[in-house]
């Protein structure tokens, strides 16, 4: 029996914890997460030739398109989702986004998605959280989760969560929030994105200002929980570098999606799922470095080579020169 097998039989076994053990856990290790207002973020801009489009429509492809795969959204290009940051501070952040996957009038404080990302820029303990529609879309433009009042997914006791500033009363948590087990067990695994670090960057969230940023902090992904220790125990993250690099001068690169499909997206080299003729031109299809103000011949010259460079550790991590960065403290400035 091979051992990947095993553990997984070991899973199926295993009792699951409940989103209130996973989440005291949580809230004990990073911190605790306050209940939120989805409303309260910033509204994710969708354009299309740098035109925003109506909110109750979804073009099938815009300029800075969603790079999250979403099966049951009707696009990349549905606008209405919103980002906010909860908490970034010298201890902890608490990113959250509440996503669209059908259009709704404008203001609608419905959406199909909630995700939520806890970490701990101590330890590097990270939390993931999940809210998701069920049944999952196509649903109705009213229905859908109730944005207006969230309820927090990470407490330290069951005490009674408080009302809205409005006076709406949260939902019981786990009449919103996925179990850890789902969570853990959904495909792509969170960490498999999340490979670099607790937050992405991309187009589509660099349009906010709601993005904490921890490129070379300490990173425990799955740290927490012992329902994500089981589903991810076969999921090896760590990052990829070579000397004097000038890609990861500025962030790690992981092992999975980021040299996969990531690293492909973000120097032109992939099509941005969704992105419409104006997201393949450069600058526009060149987005790291962010905010990338280079001439096509600056930028070749600065990581044209780097990037060949990357790309072949990605292939094979232990070839000549490439370097393995195994997230921990000694990672914190590399």
């Amino acid at each position: 029996m091979t051992r990947a097998l095993l553990l997984l039989l070991l899973a199926g076994t295993a009792q699951a914890e409940t989103l209130f053990e996973y989440g005291r856990q949580c809230a004990e290790q990073v911190t605790e997460i306050p209940a939120f207002s989805c409303m309260a973020g910033q509204e994710i801009p969708i354009t299309v030739d740098g035109k925003p489009v109506r909110a109750d429509t979804a073009p099938e492809r815009c300029d800075r398109p969603s790079l999250l795969h979403q099966p049951d959204a009707v696009s990349q290009c549905v606008p209405g989702s919103r980002a906010l940051v909860l908490r970034d501070d010298k201890t902890a952040q608490i990113s959250a986004i509440c996503r669209k996957q059908l259009p709704r009038p404008a203001g609608s404080p419905w959406f199909d998605e909630i995700n939520v990302v806890s970490h701990s820029l101590k330890n590097g303990k990270t939390c993931w959280f999940t809210a998701k529609v069920t049944p999952p879309p196509p649903s109705t433009p009213a229905s859908g989760i109730d944005g207006r009042w969230v309820p927090s997914p990470s407490t330290l006791t069951r005490k009674p969560q408080p009302s809205s500033p409005e006076g709406l009363q949260p939902l019981p948590p786990d009449k919103v929030w996925q179990t850890p087990q789902q969570v853990a067990t959904s495909k792509p695994a969170c960490i498999h994105c999340h490979d670099s670090g607790p937050f992405m960057y991309s187009p589509y969230i660099a349009q906010t200002t709601q993005l904490p940023g921890d490129p070379f902090g300490f990173y425990e992904p799955k740290a927490i929980g012992e329902d994500f220790k089981r589903a991810w125990a076969t999921l090896h993250a760590f990052g990829i570098t070579t000397r004097g690099n000038t890609c990861t001068a500025c962030h790690r690169m992981g092992n999975m999606n980021s040299c996969n499909v990531a690293m492909q997206q973000s120097t032109g080299n992939a099509v941005q799922e969704g992105g419409d003729e104006w997201s393949k031109k450069y600058p526009q299809s060149h987005w790291m470095s962010p905010g990338n103000l280079h001439s096509r011949a600056q930028w070749d010259e600065q990581f044209s080579e780097s990037l060949k460079k990357l790309a072949a550790c990605c292939k094979d991590p232990k070839g000549a020169g490439c370097r393995v960065v195994e997230y921990g403290r000694k990672d914190a400035r590399r």
